[in-house]
């Protein structure tokens, strides 16, 4: 579930200065209630999206089945759609913009064996060939750091050799990167990146055979596991389903009918449990003051472990990172609440979410747009 999220760190760092000089904060622009009318919409479920250059590339079973799409930003048409033989689950970018790696459940892609992970080149959506990597079981997120395409999901073995939920593979060519050497109990189903910190999140209690509450960080110019371990989220909070940072916090969309915040720096929660009806499953900071949440909450919103002052929020949330507190002016509706939103992207203008639904509210009706929305702003 790989998304871009430079906009959250130049709207962090300009929030910070504001703070230290004494001046006001930028206001916090809405994105609208009713989404835009798209003029394409996938066959299936949207379960990863990231974006760039004017381009918001998608994952899922598009075709029905499984596959990767681009799409542009400013019209909404299709610009492409290569097929897989199953789910693809996570997306990610080369720093140049040039290579579009996807990680999924698939074993071939427009008809060639690639083994759970697959690279394309964005200028013609066609395979890199030099790119062999293979992860043995489901891929469900992917991260570029320097040379290193990092590798999360519910895999055992990585490039071959047995490693459980997290690996690396040489971006260039998919070769196992044999100094990193991690492996955790259990799967590893989100990765975050600030600066050269890599943050795990999943359903691991050891990383390494050190305990660890289903969240971590590696340093990876060391490659070695920090003392960052955070509580629990909550004592039901079993699977962090994905994890995202601004630099100050990470953000977590958690199984237990939770997500919330955890200080990168000490560890603890800056403010109050986020509580639903339902799994919340994917996150996004696209830079606005607020962290937006995703899954499959139907009956409402509330901050807190006992349900009061509930926003009548389903299925997509936004809360500000500066105090926890619920938006309450921004609950859109999405029909057919499981299995809910899996991802987020933003680009100018546009949040862009994909998942497995239905339509979105429009004028009071069911608008029979499934799997993939966008709402300007």
């Amino acid at each position: 579930m790989r998304r871009t999220r430079t906009f959250a760190f130049l709207a962090t760092a300009a929030t910070s200065v504001a703070t230290v000089l004494g001046l006001a904060a930028p206001a916090h622009a809405n994105y609208a209630h009713d989404p835009i009318t798209l003029p394409w919409n996938p066959a299936g479920a949207v379960h990863a999206s990231l974006s760039n250059n004017g381009v918001v590339y998608l994952g899922g079973k598009l075709d029905g089945t499984g596959g990767i799409a681009a799409v542009d930003a400013a019209s909404g048409n299709l610009l492409w759609l290569v097929p897989a033989n199953n789910d693809v689950r996570a997306l990610a970018l080369s720093a140049d913009g040039s290579t579009l790696y996807a990680g999924g459940n698939f074993t071939t892609v427009n008809g060639v064996t690639h083994r759970h992970v697959a690279a394309l080149s964005t200028a013609n959506h066609s395979l890199v060939t030099a790119f062999k990597g293979v992860a043995g079981g489901t891929v469900r997120d992917l991260i570029v750091s320097g040379s290193d395409l990092y590798v999360a999901g519910k895999i055992t073995t990585v490039g071959g050799v047995a490693q459980r939920g997290i690996g690396a593979l040489n971006a260039t060519t998919g070769t196992r990167d044999a100094s990193f050497t991690f492996s955790a109990d259990n799967d590893v189903l989100g990765l975050a990146l600030t600066g050269t910190r890599l943050i795990l999140s999943g359903s691991f209690t050891h990383i390494n055979g050190v305990a660890r509450n289903e969240l971590a960080s590696i340093d990876l110019p060391t490659n070695t596991l920090t003392g960052w371990a955070p509580a629990k989220l909550c004592s039901s909070c079993d699977q962090y389903w994905d994890v995202q940072t601004d630099g100050t916090n990470a953000y977590v969309a958690t199984s237990g009918n939770a997500a919330g915040a955890f200080s990168l720096a000490t560890g603890l929660q800056p403010w109050r449990i986020i509580r639903g009806t339902g799994d919340f499953q994917a996150a996004w900071l696209p830079g606005d003051g607020k962290v937006y949440f995703g899954g499959h909450f139907g009956l409402g919103v509330w901050s807190g472990p006992m349900p009061q002052n509930i926003v009548d929020a389903k299925m997509l949330v936004s809360v500000f990172t500066a105090n926890g507190s619920i938006d309450p002016s921004w609950t859109p509706t999405l029909y057919k609440a499981y299995p809910g939103v899996w991802s987020f992207t933003s680009t100018a203008g546009k949040l862009w979410v994909g998942g497995d639904f239905t339509g979105e509210q429009v004028n009071g009706q069911n608008n029979k747009k499934p799997y993939f929305a966008a709402y300007p702003g």
